[in-house]
């Protein structure tokens, strides 16, 4: 993709927010079903891990100590200082990376309804199939690596990372583009249009979010709208055939 191809037109920020809003209303049944997908076998799995690094030492967690939270903190952080711990981590993060496919089909979901046509529970899948999974997961793993050592620092460092890097999973999706060359793409588009996508990002962020107030049930319809705010940034900023 050439430089003079990157930004395709002006935009405002009430046009990204309400464009995005239809995306998120038109779909929410696909939404809670990637969320209720994602953070369930996150939970049923985590816990099955849990149980086999950790099956011996969880007597530690005792009442009085899950009452104080600077000692609870202090233990879970010794536990994951150990050897086991390390390898829950390792394992934990693959598990979260080879998930991540799972809001990429959202992406799908949005250009059928832009062609017009009815999607189906299936497309959320869509990011699982061929070599997209690979790319995908690939990307994950790095991303998660880099945003941890980044959020080491002061979290200045992770929080610049997502920022750079918003459109690089539309483009690894969408494009035939390898991973660096979609990270230093996503780079540039986002820090030349950083007006529009910084407060995109901070409302997606707080709206994504906002869905634990209610009840936290709400969290499973919420939680997919960085995807609609993405997926209308990319539309505008990119000249590319979908598919």
């Amino acid at each position: 993709m050439n430089q003079e191809n990157l930004p395709k037109a002006k935009i405002t920020l009430d046009e990204v927010i309400n464009q995005s809003f239809k995306y998120w209303k038109a779909t929410l049944s696909f939404q809670f079903v990637v969320t209720v997908l994602y953070f369930g076998i996150i939970f049923i799995s985590g816990f099955q891990l849990v149980q086999y690094y950790f099956g011996d030492k969880l007597y530690i967690f005792t009442p009085e100590l899950l009452q104080d939270p600077i000692k609870f903190n202090l233990k879970i952080r010794e536990l994951l200082a150990t050897e086991n711990g390390s390898y829950f981590q390792i394992v934990l993060s693959l598990l979260k990376a080879s998930l991540f496919p799972l809001f990429i089909g959202l992406f799908r979901v949005y250009t059928l309804i832009d062609e017009g046509k009815k999607p189906n529970l299936s497309e959320v899948l869509d990011g699982y199939k061929g070599s997209n999974f690979f790319k995908l997961w690939g990307y994950a793993i790095f991303w998660n690596v880099i945003f941890s050592f980044g959020m080491s620092f002061f979290f200045i460092p992770g929080v610049l990372w997502v920022f750079l890097t918003v459109f690089v999973g539309p483009l690894l999706y969408f494009t035939p583009m390898r991973m660096l060359e979609a990270i230093n793409i996503s780079a540039k588009v986002a820090w030349a249009n950083w007006k529009i996508v910084l407060p995109c990002a901070i409302i997606a962020f707080l709206f994504s979010y906002s869905g634990f107030i209610l009840f936290f049930v709400g969290f499973l319809f919420t939680y997919p709208f960085w995807n609609a705010i993405i997926y209308t940034l990319f539309k505008k900023f990119f000249s590319i055939k979908f598919v």
